[in-house]
């Protein structure tokens, strides 16, 4: 087992407090059928839209990307959401040593 590169824990525990306040406030569940879904998406791309003088259209694709990620998101347990954040981080602050470690564990 290698270790645990202390930079991408760091990075990783940030990302994954922003985005289980993130859920929070948007009151996300994993449970959420499609027409809540859709409703949040158009909420969230209505104001992106009004934010910078665009139209919904503009935002619904990257909104729609978002929430569904928050969604699948919130059904990880606290364990699973720090694994999938340090491995999205990893690469962003990893020597090269390290990356190379982590390539040879993935062949054995």
């Amino acid at each position: 087992m290698i270790d645990k590169n202390p930079q991408a824990m760091t990075l990783a525990f940030k990302k994954a407090k922003g985005k289980i306040l993130k859920i929070q406030e948007l009151g996300i569940t994993p449970e959420m059928d499609a027409e809540s879904i859709e409703l949040l998406i158009e909420m969230l791309a209505t104001a992106k839209a009004v934010e910078d003088n665009s139209t919904m259209a503009e935002h619904v694709k990257g909104q729609r990307w978002y929430v569904e990620g928050l969604v699948k998101f919130s059904g990880l347990s606290v364990e699973e959401q720090m694994d999938k954040e340090y491995e999205d981080s990893f690469a962003d602050t990893a020597s090269e040593g390290e990356m190379l470690e982590a390539l040879r564990s993935m062949a054995e």
